[in-house]
């Protein structure tokens, strides 16, 4: 072989190996999930996966950790401060932390239904919001819908304030949700979501508050026997990408990020409500027993944690929120 040649197929050769380095060096996002495979939540992760594939040719990957793989919501919020996490699907309880005038998402019987919720999102106070989050430091992609959160436990029916006295209610780590299952009578105990089926199990608590899908698909019904209907927290969750991870991106890939999260915010949607009605007869096969609730007297031993929001925060947020019913 001539040299001429021989420097010929040695140029082809490199050229395919950096190709195929090039082609192999998509970027990779790290997303954190609480939740497990097969909850509507992470099925709209893998939606969302999906779609920033295909509208970025594969040129990123948003890689899902779910079932608490990379430890709590704080701690992937706190990660993605840092630096070493790029993304999370978090709840706006424990994201209050973060951005504090999320808060008012928190407070107890703040929305009237679903509808009202993301009204209320995709409106003003929406708007205002969104600015918060991205002062502290994270990109908005989409809201997600977590349904109402309701009391369970392994001891009684719930239904009446005075029924909590002395049990041990796990909640996310949200001081405002502390402050607000207290005012209910409970003793009010935060704790990372990986954690509440072996405290169940150990007696540490005698039980927590979430929705109908998270009971089923983290299988908690195996240490959970009543479920009570209080609704007394309807937080939405969101899904969040680091203002640092995102500005690294090229400006195709970000217009690619945005507009996968918000055709996953309606698929979500979607995902929740087909799974939402079969869930609670599946529970009730598992023999949770489910009782309503008269709401009203809840409702009034909330009354000191609206107090406080609006003493700390005013009322402008809470205002647009409350008209967003009408």
């Amino acid at each position: 072989m001539s040299k001429k040649l021989f420097a010929l197929a040695l140029l082809v050769m490199f050229t395919v190996i950096l190709t195929a380095s090039a082609a192999s060096a998509a970027v990779v996002l790290k997303l954190s999930n609480v939740l497990p495979d097969g909850n509507p939540t992470t099925e709209s992760l893998v939606f969302f996966a999906e779609k920033v594939k295909e509208k970025t040719g594969g040129e990123v990957e948003v890689r899902l950790f779910n079932n608490s793989a990379l430890g709590g919501q704080r701690e992937a919020l706190e990660s993605m401060q840092a630096g070493t996490l790029e993304m999370c699907m978090a709840n706006a309880g424990p994201m209050a932390q973060f951005v504090p005038t999320m808060d008012v998402l928190s407070l107890p019987y703040v929305f009237q239904s679903t509808e009202h919720m993301f009204k209320a999102l995709n409106g003003k106070a929406g708007e205002m919001i969104k600015a918060d989050i991205d002062k502290a430091g994270f990109v908005f992609l989409y809201w997600g819908d977590g349904g109402s959160r309701n009391l369970i436990n392994n001891k009684k029916p719930i239904t009446k304030p005075e029924d909590l006295k002395g049990l041990k209610i796990r909640v996310m780590d949200s001081r405002l949700m502390v402050n607000t299952l207290n005012a209910m009578g409970a003793i009010a105990t935060p704790m990372a979501q990986g954690e509440v089926y072996s405290a169940l199990q150990q007696g540490v608590l005698d039980g927590w508050e979430n929705n109908p899908v998270t009971l089923l698909t983290l299988k908690l019904y195996e240490v959970s026997d009543y479920f009570s209907w209080t609704q007394h927290f309807m937080v939405p969750d969101l899904v969040l990408i680091s203002k640092q991870a995102f500005e690294k991106l090229t400006p195709e890939h970000q217009k690619a990020l945005l507009e996968a999260g918000r055709e996953s915010e309606a698929k979500q949607r979607e995902y929740w409500n087909a799974f939402v009605g079969k869930t609670v007869e599946e529970l009730k096969s598992h023999n949770v027993k489910f009782n309503d609730v008269d709401i009203a007297p809840f409702v009034q031993s909330v009354q000191p944690v609206w107090e406080d929001y609006t003493k700390k925060f005013g009322t402008e947020l809470l205002d647009l929120i409350t008209s967003a019913a009408k």
